[in-house]
């Protein structure tokens, strides 16, 4: 019988941290997914002309991803989106290198150069 149960103690012993991995993956599947459309998303309405590249000062408008899968100008902590997992290294978004993020990190999007960049923050 202790035989038995030692057998599951180490079975149960690498199946955690195993599962833990896998969580974590889909997480970060799911943040680059939402990542990928907001960049979409903004890349549409500057090329439609829907948003301003730049905000009134003349300096290059911030759009931030909200909870809800858009993409607004507005800040509002309790709206943006944040990230559920955390990548061990850079992740290849939409032809560019996003730097790895933390979980609870949030997205920004700039219009720079003709290009939409994508940025994080801690």
């Amino acid at each position: 019988m202790l035989i038995v149960v030692a057998i599951i103690a180490i079975l149960i012993a690498i199946a955690i941290p195993t599962f833990a991995s896998s969580l974590n993956k889909a997480r970060v599947a799911t943040d680059e997914a939402n990542i990928r459309s907001g960049y979409a998303e903004v890349m549409t309405e500057v090329l439609l002309g829907n948003f301003d590249v730049e905000d009134v000062s003349g300096s290059t408008a911030t759009y931030y991803l909200q909870k809800d899968g858009s993409v607004s100008t507005d800040n509002t902590a309790d709206n943006l989106y944040k990230c559920q997992g955390a990548p061990s290294s850079d992740v290849e978004i939409a032809g560019q290198t996003v730097t790895k993020w933390s979980k609870n990190s949030t997205v920004t999007y700039n219009y720079e150069n003709g290009k939409v960049v994508i940025n994080k923050t801690a």
